[in-house]
C-alpha cells in the first residue's frame, strides 16, 4: 500500500524536502481499502455493516466516541509501521444518517466551506457575524471564525499531534469522508503528512482563510494530498448550493468547490448515465458503484478553478 512520495515539512523559515511512505495512487486496492476505513469510520468497531479489512489493517485506538465531536478510528498495519486516522464526516438527515455529532458537524461545513458564514440570502441566519450587507464579507472576522477553538480543525489538531506517541517511528497518514476529509486534508497541509480524503467539499477557501504553510511555489504533484470523488456527487463537485439545491433545503451552504493537492475523479456521469443526486454522496454508494468497479482514474491539479467569485473580501 506504500508509495514513495515528496512530503514537505516545515519550521518557522524554512520547507524541506524528503522522501516518505504515501499510498499508492494508482492502486485500486489501496483506494477501496482507504475508503472502507472512512465507512468505518462512522461506526463503532465491529457495528453492523462494518467493512472487514481482512487481516491488513486493524483497529489500534478510537477517538471521539464520548463527545460530541471530531470522532474515527486510528488504524494500523501490521508491524506497526503505518498508522492511518480515519475522520468522520457529516452525520445529517439529509444523507440518511443522524446523531449526536450533527449540529456540531452542520455548524463546520458552514464554516469551513461558505462564502461568508453560510449567508447566503436574507432567509439566512449566517453561523457568525462577518457578512456586512449584500456580497461584502470581513475578511478578518471570517478568519478568526474558522480558527476558533471549538471549530473540529483545531480538536483535530490536537487529535493528530497525540496519535504518534503510540508507534514514535511509524508513518502517519490521514483520510476522511466529506467534512472528515475537509479536516484530513487541513491537517495533512499544516503538518505536511500523506493526506487521501473522499467526496470533499473544495478545502482550498479554508486552508486559505486558516493561513496554512504551504511550500514555496507549490508543486502538487509531489505533494502527496489527494481528494478522490466522482462527477455525480454535487457536494465534491461544489454545485450543492442553490435556491433548488438538496443542500440548500437542508440548510447546509457548501460553496466551495476548488481542492488543493491533486484530485482523482471518476466519471459515473459520462461513462455510466448516473445522475449528479445528493445520495451518490453516500460513501457506500461510492465504493459498490464507483470504486469497486471502475478503474482508477489520474490524480491531477485542478486549473482555474474560483470560489465565491460574487463575493468581496474587505
Amino acid at each position: 500500500m506504500g508509495l514513495q512520495g515528496q512530503q514537505q515539512s516545515f519550521g518557522p523559515e524554512t520547507w524541506t524536502r524528503e522522501l516518505v511512505d504515501a499510498p499508492d495512487m494508482t492502486d485500486k486496492e489501496t483506494i477501496i481499502s482507504l475508503s472502507k476505513m472512512n465507512y468505518n469510520s462512522y461506526t463503532e468497531v465491529a457495528s453492523p455493516g462494518w467493512y472487514d479489512l481482512e487481516d491488513n489493517w486493524a483497529v489500534n485506538s478510537t477517538f471521539g466516541w464520548e463527545e460530541d465531536g471530531v470522532r474515527g478510528h486510528v488504524f494500523a498495519s501490521k508491524d506497526n509501521t503505518t498508522l492511518i486516522v480515519a475522520i468522520k464526516g457529516t452525520t445529517a438527515a439529509l444523507l440518511g444518517g443522524g446523531g449526536r455529532t450533527a449540529t456540531r458537524d452542520k455548524i463546520n461545513d458552514n464554516l469551513l466551506f461558505s462564502c461568508c458564514c453560510a449567508k447566503v440570502d436574507r432567509t439566512w441566519r449566517g453561523v457568525c457575524d462577518c457578512n456586512t450587507g449584500g456580497y461584502q464579507c470581513d475578511q478578518t472576522c471570517i478568519e478568526h471564525s474558522v480558527s476558533s477553538d471549538d471549530v473540529y480543525y483545531n480538536i483535530a489538531m490536537v487529535l493528530y499531534t497525540t496519535t504518534p506517541d503510540m508507534y514514535p517511528n511509524a508513518n502517519v497518514w490521514l483520510t476522511g469522508h466529506s467534512l472528515g476529509g475537509g479536516l484530513s486534508a487541513l491537517l495533512g497541509l499544516t503538518f505536511g503528512v500523506p493526506t487521501v480524503t473522499f467526496e470533499t467539499p473544495g478545502d482550498r477557501l479554508a486552508a486559505q482563510r486558516l493561513h496554512l504553510p504551504g511550500p514555496p511555489a507549490i508543486n502538487w504533484d509531489e505533494f502527496p494530498l489527494f481528494h478522490v470523488g466522482h462527477t455525480a456527487d454535487p457536494i465534491f463537485q461544489g454545485v450543492c448550493n442553490g435556491p433548488r439545491s438538496a443542500c440548500y433545503y437542508s440548510g447546509f451552504a457548501l460553496e466551495s468547490k476548488c481542492h488543493t493537492g491533486r484530485t482523482c475523479v471518476y466519471d459515473p456521469v459520462g461513462e455510466d448515465n448516473w445522475r449528479v443526486d445528493i445520495r451518490t454522496h453516500r460513501l457506500a454508494d461510492t465504493i459498490e458503484g464507483v470504486l469497486k468497479v471502475k478503474e482508477v482514474p489520474q490524480c491531477k491539479q485542478e486549473v482555474g478553478c474560483v470560489d465565491c467569485g460574487l463575493w468581496n473580501y474587505v
